[in-house]
């Protein structure tokens, strides 16, 4: 509950002396407001849009007259942007280290003015290079930003810059012995600064966001260091969605928004899972020599032992289809790779009942915790699993459109029964 006239009556409540500052301090905890968070909130948006148009105004004066500069002005102008910023930052830190606005928006003009001087430098001195080198470069110098000041929007582009860099570099040389080191590197001295901002704002949405780009990054580049693609591939990707959704576990607090990592995981696992609900697929991979795995068994084997201690560490507080069943589905995949070595048409055939068991285990829990958005999705499986086998099956137009009727008086029966349920406990609370 996050009520804004309970944040405008408690200074009036300290004010009259109904309240102690404790008291008042502990409410605000306890309800997740920040006075100055909740206040700020525009201010902060002001800000980074204020940091944005002055680099850009500065970039436009320049560029008027910048052919008819000397070099060294040139020079002195392309750091112009990189002094503003840390003039800008060390205000924040030493007089408004408690203002959001002035810590973002401080970084984020430093961090522009970086990679602004870095572009200047280059084509004042004709310095040649690739787009993955300058990502690379300026991802080094912004590093120490996500610690000092701290800033969760220039963490953000940190994060969405150095997995550019990582793909840029294996796509173009896919195939070849060229990995992406230096963005696992990077990805790893980040992990310090995300632990931090889940001590210290992990109820915030900022932390949400942090959460999402750290659950992409990570899960993009750990399947950037193979040569080949192939079955054993895909199912140590389905481990590693599997071990996303088994995250909030790992952290003691249940208020942090960890929940990122489960959306991004269950997300691929369904998405592997409908896949594989296809008997061409599972004939297709099965009929690859599987040389890859042969080449990728040192990467493989490390996500595999990185998966598995999540599981042992997880299931210390977890039981089992506890809040949704996707670490679960891992289970099933691997029935039906097994059964796939006999029977590739009987593995998809059990895939298809994996998905509804998940879907109507999905529909349970959202049932039984009154949550309309588990229960939709528990649907959405269902009716995606069934919808989905139009495309393998010769079934009428007649047949198809009384299915899509059901499915859609399924969505709408289920929904209404789920808000006449929640309308009648708010009553009787």
């Amino acid at each position: 509950m996050r009520d804004p006239r309970l944040s405008e009556a408690l200074p009036e409540l300290l004010h009259e002396g109904v309240l102690e500052p404790e008291q008042a301090e502990r409410i605000r905890r306890h309800y997740g407001l920040d006075g100055a968070r909740s206040g700020s909130a525009m201010l902060l948006v002001l800000s980074i849009i204020g940091s944005v148009l002055v680099g850009l105004g500065i970039i436009l004066i320049v560029a008027h007259n910048w052919d008819d500069l000397p070099r060294a002005a040139r020079t002195a102008l392309a750091f112009v942007p990189v002094l503003l910023g840390l003039s800008l930052v060390a205000v924040s830190l030493f007089r408004n280290a408690e203002n959001v606005a002035w810590r973002e928006g401080s970084a984020l003009l430093l961090a522009s003015g970086i990679m602004a001087s870095v572009a200047l430098i280059s084509q004042i001195y004709h310095i040649h290079g690739e787009l993955q080198g300058y990502l690379l470069f300026c991802s080094v110098l912004i590093l120490p930003l996500l610690y000092l000041p701290g800033s969760i929007v220039v963490t953000l582009g940190f994060l969405a810059m150095v997995l550019w860099q990582g793909v840029s570099v294996r796509t173009e040389h896919w195939g070849g012995d060229a990995f992406p080191w230096a963005m696992l590197g990077l990805l790893a001295a980040s992990v310090p600064a995300y632990l931090t901002h889940a001590r210290s704002h992990g109820q915030s949405i900022g932390f949400w966001w942090h959460s999402l780009f750290m659950a992409i990054g990570t899960g993009v580049g750990a399947n950037l260091f193979y040569s080949d693609w192939e079955l054993a591939h895909v199912t140590v990707l389905l481990a590693m969605g599997s071990a996303y959704t088994l995250v909030p576990w790992l952290f003691p607090d249940p208020k942090l928004h960890t929940w990122p990592w489960a959306l991004v995981g269950g997300a691929t696992v369904l998405i592997i899972l409908f896949g594989f609900s296809f008997r061409p697929v599972w004939e297709e991979l099965l009929r690859a020599d599987q040389q890859g795995f042969k080449k990728d068994v040192l990467p493989l084997s490390l996500l595999a032992v990185a998966v598995l201690t999540v599981f042992v560490l997880a299931h210390r507080r977890r039981t089992l289809f506890e809040r949704w069943p996707y670490p679960e589905g891992l289970g099933l995949f691997l029935i039906c790779l097994g059964v796939s070595l006999a029977s590739p048409a009987w593995a998809a055939i059990l895939v298809n009942l994996s998905l509804l068991a998940v879907g109507v285990v999905t529909i349970r829990l959202g049932i039984t915790t009154r949550s309309l958005k588990r229960m939709n999705l528990g649907l959405a499986v269902v009716s995606l699993t069934i919808l989905m086998r139009f495309f393998d099956t010769d079934l009428s137009f007649v047949l198809r459109g009384l299915v899509f009727i059901a499915v859609g008086l399924g969505f709408l029966y289920m929904n209404l029964r789920m808000l006449r349920e929640q309308k009648r406990d708010g009553q009787a609370g």
